[in-house]
C-alpha cells in the first residue's frame, strides 16, 4: 500500500520558496573573536559546572545562534565553567573577565553567601570561536562553533586573541583496530 504524503493545504508554493531560500541564505559562523552576551545560565552543582548558553551581540553574526535557535531547534554556543580542584584557574580567569566586560558587576563566589548564577544572564563577555568537526547522524563529517576562550571584551575588540584552526575529527581504521597492527620488524614479542 503506497504511503502518500500531502503538504499541499499546509503550505503554499511561495512559503517554500521563502523556507529554501532562508536555508540557502544561512550562512556558517566563521572563526574569530566576538563580543557576546550570557542569554542562559544553569547551575549543576552535582558536576560542577556551570552551563553558559551564549549569542553574538554585534557585527555580522549578531544573534547568530538565536536564529540558529529558531532554525534548528538548538543553541549552538554553550561555554562550561567548571569550578572542579582541576581547573580552578580557568574558572576564575572566567569570572574575572566576565567582571571586567561590565562595568559595576561582580560576580564573586567566594563572598560569605556565594554568587547568584541567574544574575550572569544578560552579562557580556569576549569569545573566542573556534571549529571543530564532527560526524552527522548520516555519517557526514560537518563543523560546528566551539568556544576556544574567553576574554575581556576590550581584549576581543583588541584584537588581543589567537584563532585556533580547525579542530579535526579524529578518525580510526577501519581495516583494523591499531593496537592489533604489530611491526614485522619489533624485536619484542606480542604482548599477548
Amino acid at each position: 500500500m503506497a504511503q502518500i504524503l500531502d503538504l499541499s493545504s499546509t503550505y503554499t508554493q511561495k512559503e517554500v520558496e521563502q523556507a529554501v531560500n532562508a536555508e540557502n541564505e544561512f550562512e556558517s559562523i566563521e572563526p574569530g573573536g566576538y563580543e557576546c552576551k550570557i542569554v542562559d545560565a544553569i547551575l549543576n552543582s552535582e558536576k560542577k559546572y556551570i552551563e553558559l548558553d551564549l549569542d553574538i551581540t554585534e557585527g555580522k553574526f549578531e544573534g547568530y545562534f538565536q536564529k540558529l535557535e529558531d532554525r534548528a531547534g538548538f543553541w549552538g554556543l554553550k561555554y562550561f565553567m567548571s569550578y572542579k580542584d582541576t581547573v580552578k584557574g580557568k574558572f576564575f580567569k572566567t569570572c574575572t573577565s566576565i567582571n571586567e566586560s561590565n562595568p559595576n558587576y561582580n560576580f564573586n563566589p567566594l563572598n560569605g553567601g556565594g554568587a547568584d548564577v541567574d544574575s550572569l544572564i544578560g552579562k557580556k563577555i569576549g569569545v573566542v570561536v573556534g571549529l571543530e568537526e564532527y560526524k552527522s547522524k548520516a555519517g557526514e563529517i560537518r563543523t560546528k562553533a566551539v568556544v576556544s576562550n574567553v576574554k575581556r571584551i576590550v581584549d576581543i575588540a583588541n584584537g588581543k586573541f589567537k584563532i585556533p584552526e580547525l579542530k579535526k575529527l579524529e578518525e580510526s581504521s577501519n581495516s583494523e583496530d591499531e593496537f592489533m597492527k604489530l611491526d614485522p620488524g619489533a624485536s619484542e614479542d606480542a604482548p599477548f
